[in-house]
């Protein structure tokens, strides 16, 4: 039931204020809005304006913006068709605006709120390397204790995040060139990536958890605490172990400030984006398969999975889901698809090259065959997800 609660929330947040960023700009732009709705369905409330009708419906799944002309001809001067290109083009834009901004404000709280040990102030991970990994590469290459990352593999690098963006996939026969900032000088390096393997091993009352670099084995038994032993209780007994190629340093913690809390939420939220098109780009040439895309039934999975992690842990993860949820959502809405507000912005640019307006009609007919197959790729995406599920 939580899940639930929970999944129609975080939906009806983002699709609401999606449709408030085209209400808003609308108004702002003197563009006639006929209806402004939370929710869809039949209403259970209304509320006429002196131009709008605001209405609350039935089903809280999403919510609609209804402006006047918006895929027909009408007399109206104040109608979106009869709007200048530039107005028309923001209106459409700000929904998707407004879904990343939200995400960049959830950012901000969820590293506000994060969990850390009492006594201790909150941090974030910084390109500062505090320390090098014992046995990796890394100690070759001349980098030190202090300096800090700002480029890899032509890569501007600006938080610790997109660090492990662009080094996800190493097969560790690469060459990495590394650009450091060390007493206000930049100096290059080039670095091997390192083979990383940890084996966790669940005892009765401890977990043995061996890391394997490059060769060289470090163990370490850790005692389970009664929080602990409750979260492995089902895998008592049994061994994991996964690999890994890094690039083998320490992060230096920051504390969290006023001052660095805004620049790392700004570039966190580029960093997700950067995420969402490189799995698009994978996905396109083929390096992701199309059974790791998930829809709807995959993000209530990944909400049941955030609510059920430690209590500690749960906010911080439900704000986490959501803030990746909705920077997805408008970066996917800008996407130049057809049905998407990034298809009416694509056929707005046809009209600028133009210099005159495609005729509505033959928008119209592309944008209803584009929903069709955005309906029928849903329902295949929708299928796996629930095949996942019941392969578990």
């Amino acid at each position: 039931m939580l899940t639930a609660i929970v999944t129609i929330l975080i939906f009806l947040i983002m699709i609401s204020l999606h449709e408030f960023g085209h209400f808003i700009m609308a108004k702002l732009s003197g563009v006639s809005v006929l209806e402004f709705a939370v929710g869809m369905g039949p209403a259970i409330f209304k509320k006429q304006g002196k131009e709008t009708l605001y209405s609350i419906r039935v089903f809280p799944i999403g919510g609609y913006c209804k402006l006047d002309g918006e895929n027909s001809e009408t007399d109206n001067p104040s109608a979106f068709c009869n709007q200048k290109l530039w107005k028309r083009f923001l209106v459409v834009a700000a929904g998707a605006i407004l879904n990343i901004l939200l995400g960049f404000v959830l950012i901000i709280i969820m590293i506000s709120i994060q969990p850390h040990s009492e006594g201790q102030p909150n941090t974030i991970s910084t390109p500062i390397i505090e320390s090098l990994v014992e046995n990796s590469y890394i100690e070759e290459s001349g980098i030190q204790p202090g300096d800090k990352i700002v480029e890899i593999d032509g890569h501007k690098i600006h938080i610790y995040d997109e660090i492990r963006l662009y080094t996800s996939k190493l097969q560790g026969d690469e060459i990495i060139p590394v650009t450091v900032e060390r007493d206000n000088k930049k100096l290059e390096f080039e670095i091997k990536p390192s083979l990383s393997e940890t084996i966790y091993e669940y005892g009765e009352d401890s977990a043995t958890v061996t890391t394997i670099i490059n060769g060289a084995e470090d163990k370490q038994i850790i005692e389970y605490t009664d929080e602990v032993r409750e979260n492995v209780s089902s895998v008592i007994g049994q061994t994991a172990s996964e690999k890994r190629y890094l690039i083998g340093f320490e992060a230096h913690q920051q504390e969290v400030t006023i001052f660095n809390i805004i620049p790392y939420a700004y570039h966190y939220t580029g960093y997700v984006i950067k995420m969402v098109y490189r799995a698009l780009w994978d996905m396109i040439t083929g390096k992701t398969g199309f059974s790791e895309v998930s829809g709807p039934v995959g993000i209530v999975s990944a909400v049941n999975t955030a609510i059920n992690a430690n209590v500690q842990y749960r906010l911080v993860n439900i704000l986490s889901l959501a803030s990746v949820l909705t920077i997805n959502l408008g970066v996917f809405n800008l996407l130049p698809l057809p049905a998407l507000d990034g298809g009416r912005l694509f056929f707005m640019l046809i009209e600028l090259i133009r210099r005159k307006p495609v005729p509505p009609e033959k928008e119209g007919m592309v944008h209803a065959i584009g929903l069709m197959l955005l309906l029928l790729l849903s329902i295949v995406i929708s299928y796996n997800d629930i095949m996942k599920i019941i392969m578990k």
